[in-house]
């Protein structure tokens, strides 16, 4: 679920120190907030953008798994690619239980590129990530992963995003309104597929 913004990343040092997410965590100055739906699950959608401060995206479901599961699922990078448009390949730089560098492999039109992003872990409760790029700005994110009782998990993904040249703000946010809504949708999938396959394996044991 970590990568909605697709676009070019230069070398970048492997690790450029721990990734600031605080002003993510506060209120947006005058955000958006929508209830919506994704497939037959309800979220909740939040946006602000403007061109001095960025564009702020925010997602918030119910997945019907543990935080342990939901957990797991949220870091098989590998399956990165099944969920969003454009990601052909994902692969580890550097890899910790606390710290990771991932590359991701990603096609835009005619266009291949490759994007490193660096991940701080707070296992089981929380992810942030950072991509830096002299020419794009700055992408970062979190998603935090809290118990809601009866075997499910809230789920609060955020992203900021900070251009270093002139954008059309409004198109970047629907893109990446689009590209979170229908990840959060395969990823409520892929956690529905999950309870069925407990649910079919206590049958088979009955």
């Amino acid at each position: 679920m970590l990568v909605f913004g697709l676009v070019s990343l230069m070398a970048v040092p492997l690790w450029a120190g721990s990734i600031d997410t605080a002003f993510l965590e506060r209120p947006w100055p005058k955000e958006r907030i929508r209830e919506t739906e994704v497939g037959r699950h309800a979220v909740t959608w939040r946006e602000y953008a403007n061109k001095q401060e960025g564009i702020f995206a925010g997602v918030r479901f119910t997945a019907p798994l543990s935080r342990r599961d939901v957990w797991a699922l949220a870091n098989e990078y590998q399956d990165v690619g099944a969920i969003t448009p454009g990601v052909t390949a994902v692969r580890y730089v550097a890899r910790s239980e606390r710290r990771d560098v991932i590359e991701v492999d990603v096609k835009i039109l005619w266009k291949s590129l490759t994007l490193r992003f660096e991940v701080e872990k707070e296992p089981p409760a929380l992810v942030k990530f950072r991509l830096v790029h002299e020419a794009l700005g700055e992408y970062r994110g979190l998603s935090r992963f809290e118990e809601a009782g009866a075997g499910q998990t809230a789920v609060d993904l955020v992203t900021w995003l900070k251009p270093n040249r002139p954008v059309p703000i409004r198109l970047l946010l629907v893109v990446e309104r689009i590209a979170m809504l229908q990840a959060s949708r395969k990823f409520l999938e892929r956690c529905e597929r999950r309870v069925q396959q407990g649910q079919d394996t206590s049958s088979s044991m009955r």
